[in-house]
């Protein structure tokens, strides 16, 4: 091929290889540019991290017992009744006293007034439980302050059967209300004497054999023949 000829082919492919190379290029870039937006849809992350917070111990608390102010309270002592009493001694007919069948006597007990409230006459020892012995409700004789003591006597009589009888006693007040200890009366009633006049034991004395005396009886005289 002559040189005329050859320059005017080469320009007519120069814009065909010019065209071959931008399409080329084109390509590359695109291809770059794919590569690209798909690293980073692939590389961006769906969500954030959800970053926990590092546990911490909590603090310890110690308690103190701290005393609080209390208030001052008075000391408890005995609650004092209204009405109230305790047994003394036995004025007359001591415990287990001998008495004969129906024997009458006069019971009589000394009793302190412990309570708040004085004894009126309208108070009264009373029967409570036991054996009476014939005696009935005793008021008390005169009025009593607290504190004080007061003699309260009965009238009995000893039961007929022999053996041993109790009777408990208690005051009452104004109102019928039992109040204070319980005090009683022992006695014992002895049986009636029995004379036993002792029976003699026999002797052992032989007893006599009686004596026979043979009685001569006389003789009939045979009548002789004649």
């Amino acid at each position: 091929m002559d040189k005329p000829r050859q320059c005017i082919f080469l320009v007519l492919l120069l814009p065909v290889l010019l065209s071959a190379c931008g399409s080329g290029a084109s390509s590359s870039a695109d291809s770059a540019a794919s590569i690209t937006a798909g690293s980073t849809t692939a590389f961006t992350p769906s969500s954030s991290p959800t970053l926990s917070p590092t546990p911490q111990d909590s603090p310890t608390l110690f308690l103190t017992n701290t005393p609080s102010p209390s208030a001052t309270r008075p000391a408890i002592g005995p609650i004092s009744l209204c009405d109230d009493s305790i047994y003394l001694s036995d004025v007359t007919v001591p415990d287990g006293t001998v008495m004969e069948p129906g024997e009458e006597f006069t019971k009589t007990w000394r009793i302190k007034n412990t309570g708040k409230c004085d004894w009126t006459t309208s108070y009264a020892l009373a029967f409570v439980s036991g054996n009476a012995m014939e005696g009935t409700t005793a008021p008390v004789p005169e009025s009593v302050g607290a504190g004080d003591a007061v003699d309260i006597s009965v009238e009995m009589a000893a039961p007929e059967t022999a053996g041993t009888y109790t009777g408990y006693w208690r005051l009452k007040n104004a109102d019928g209300a039992f109040f204070g200890q319980l005090v009683y009366v022992q006695i014992v009633v002895k049986g009636a004497a029995t004379a036993t006049t002792p029976t003699p034991s026999p002797l052992n004395t032989p007893t006599p054999t009686p004596e026979f005396t043979s009685t001569a009886t006389p003789e009939t005289p045979v009548p002789q023949p004649g």
